[in-house]
């Protein structure tokens, strides 16, 4: 009984509480769990300035304004490879981005319809760009083994289509 009271209470506790929102854009690498990050973060812009690569950027979207997300570091792959040399966690005076953690990969491929080797066409510009192997072009299209993918971000470079775009994992 007190089980099932228990959860009926926090039931109805969750309804009452305000939304909350969350970061739909993907972390740093060696960002520790979510919460725990937002009470940590200074947004201190340590970690943007300290990206070789340009690719950490502060969390600015509209409906971030005025939530816990602002001014956080959000990973940009749209213009750059990362290349987890874990600069922007050693720049990280709170402990928000962690190397104890190693690897903490948020983003993972997602292959649109507008894949020339999903059409049948010959191309192999992603296979021939990821460094970990993790994209197979064949006549039956592009297959991503997303255990070897670490998120990078160059097979979405190497693209001239665009037709690769990399997504948040929950």
């Amino acid at each position: 009984m007190a089980h099932f009271l228990c959860r009926r209470l926090t039931r109805l506790w969750a309804r009452r509480r305000p939304g909350t929102i969350s970061c739909r854009e993907a972390r740093p690498p060696w960002a520790i769990e979510e919460s725990q990050f937002l009470a940590l973060c200074q947004r201190c812009g340590n970690c943007f300035q300290a990206c070789p690569n340009g690719l950490i950027k502060p969390a600015a979207g509209p409906e971030y304004q005025d939530s816990p997300i602002a001014g956080t570091p959000v990973l940009d792959l749209d213009c750059g490879q990362c290349s987890y040399c874990g600069s922007c966690a050693r720049a990280c005076p709170s402990g928000a981005l962690d190397l104890r953690y190693g690897r903490q990969v948020q983003t993972r491929v997602r292959i649109e319809s507008s894949c020339q080797a999903r059409q049948g066409f010959y191309c192999l510009l992603c296979e021939d760009a990821c460094p970990q192997q993790a994209i197979k072009a064949s006549p039956d299209g592009v297959t991503v083994n997303m255990a070897a993918c670490d998120g990078c971000g160059a097979c979405g470079l190497a693209c001239l289509y665009g037709a690769i775009s990399l997504v948040r994992q929950p």
